[in-house]
């Protein structure tokens, strides 16, 4: 009887597998980091370049909170360091084009920067909008979105230090055009096509047996040559990750192309098809209404 009861619950438990039962996650961002690192997965992730820069200052905790509650997966972000080593989100080395202040960030204290007012698009200074510590970033994204950090790979350690002290490692890619082969946080190799940078950073990944979540590729013109490498990435269990902000980097499938269209969806269809499934934009509210009406969302 024994036996028997035992043998009940084990086909139970296949039955319950094979029924295709979705794993639970605790939250979003810990799904996404599945989805992320899942070759098999057919998710396609949006990625808020400076976060929802049009609408709020760039790099803001403001931008973040606009762009997660539109639906984007991951916040691509900047990083500074002041002049007390602390990490801040600025796409700027200087602070004349987003603040009112003026000079090197390196230059000041953290405690000196959150004293002055960050600038809206437009160029106006805002009332009580100031600037953003990593930390802070990766706090508001805890358990909602991840985080690609851009303009950091000089300040690895300390983006790692900050994403320790928090507790939020995990949330974090970091992204270079060298081969890199360090653990501590997920990154993202940098491929210019077809350029031969890109094919031998690829190759060497591939020779040394590290299979990235993903590479950015870089073109100026989509040819059958670029989207067979694509569909090589791919193939090797990464996911191929295309900025759609100017022609340079996407061969004019671009978010201005696209808003301009009458038919969005099939500017960023063709990069889909091509294999692409993470998309970095400077309109990430458009992408998002592609994604649904092409059921990829």
């Amino acid at each position: 009887m024994k036996f028997k009861q035992i043998s009940m619950a084990v086909t139970a438990l296949v039955v319950l597998f094979s029924c295709g039962q979705k794993p639970q996650y605790a939250n979003r961002a810990e799904r996404l980091l599945a989805e992320l690192k899942d070759p098999a997965s057919e998710y396609v992730f949006v990625m808020a370049h400076r976060a929802d820069w049009r609408n709020w200052p760039e790099n803001s905790l403001e931008a973040i909170e606009s762009a997660i509650d539109m639906g984007c997966d991951i916040l691509e972000l900047d990083v500074a360091m002041t002049r007390d080593s602390q990490l801040v989100l600025s796409h700027d080395a200087t602070l004349d084009r987003m603040t009112n202040g003026h000079g090197k960030i390196s230059d000041y204290t953290l405690e000196e920067l959150k004293q002055l007012k960050l600038r809206h698009p437009h160029g106006v200074i805002t009332e009580n909008l100031r600037i953003a510590t990593l930390k802070e970033a990766l706090k508001l994204c805890e358990g909602r979105a991840l985080i690609q950090i851009d303009h950091g790979w000089d300040l690895y350690d300390e983006v790692l230090r900050d994403a320790g002290e928090v507790g939020l490692k995990d949330l974090i890619i970091m992204k270079g055009r060298t081969f890199v082969d360090r653990k501590e946080l997920m990154y993202a190799p940098q491929l210019s096509v077809p350029a031969q940078q890109g094919y031998t950073l690829f190759n060497q990944y591939k020779e040394a047996g590290i299979v990235p979540p993903c590479y950015e590729i870089v073109f100026n013109e989509l040819t059958p040559e670029v989207e067979q490498f694509a569909k090589e990435i791919v193939a090797s269990g990464s996911r191929v990750w295309v900025g759609t902000m100017w022609k340079a980097a996407d061969g004019g499938y671009d978010d201005d192309r696209a808003a301009l269209s009458c038919d969005p969806d099939k500017i960023y269809g063709r990069l889909l098809d091509m294999g692409c499934s993470i998309l970095m934009t400077d309109r990430p509210a458009q992408v998002i209404a592609s994604l649904e009406r092409l059921g990829r969302r």
